[in-house]
């Protein structure tokens, strides 16, 4: 391990956050265990590893439940052109109806990651290319661009090779 990479850890435990080290199969039990407890992480992870997970986690059941679909081509061209960000690649997403009549789904994703938390962060996880950034049972909700209310499915997503999100509990999470 290059000296540079303990600065960044150090950095990072400084913050108050834990920097874990492991084998492939003790990495993703770690992910199992966490969304079988419905503790809320985020793991970066390494393509492999994000691999091994989602071999186990999207089932054709689930899949199928969650509403899981590929975004077409077209969300993604849209994403890039009026969100200014780079093409998120081959990525799969439920859409979510609000009460109002709109929907949820990856360019409002990515809308409110802009939002939330700024254009050069929603860069830099777009940027990586060895890591798999997995939120396990995230906490923060889906908020309807239209009407600002909080929607009370889900959002889950899977941007190949760069984000993804898995939630023990199904869907709804108010």
């Amino acid at each position: 391990m290059k000296s540079s990479s303990f600065a960044g850890i150090d950095a990072m435990v400084r913050d108050g956050k834990v920097v874990m080290s492991g084998d492939d199969t003790a990495v993703v039990s770690a992910v199992q265990d966490a969304l079988k407890a419905g503790r809320s992480v985020t793991f970066y992870l390494s393509l492999d590893q994000a691999a091994a997970f989602k071999a186990w986690y999207w089932s054709p059941k689930r899949i199928r439940d969650r509403g899981m679909e590929p975004v077409s081509r077209e969300e993604r061209e849209r994403i890039s052109s009026e969100l200014g960000v780079r093409d998120i690649g081959p990525a799969y997403s439920n859409r979510i109806d609000c009460e109002c009549g709109a929907q949820y789904g990856a360019f409002e994703f990515i809308e409110q990651g802009i939002a939330e938390h700024g254009k050069e962060s929603v860069d830099a996880v777009l940027a990586l290319e060895n890591t798999y950034v997995l939120r396990v049972n995230p906490v923060t909700p889906a908020v309807c661009s239209v009407c600002r209310t909080t929607v009370i499915i889900g959002h889950e997503y899977d941007m190949t090779g760069k984000y993804g999100c898995s939630r023990s509990e199904g869907t709804v999470i108010i």
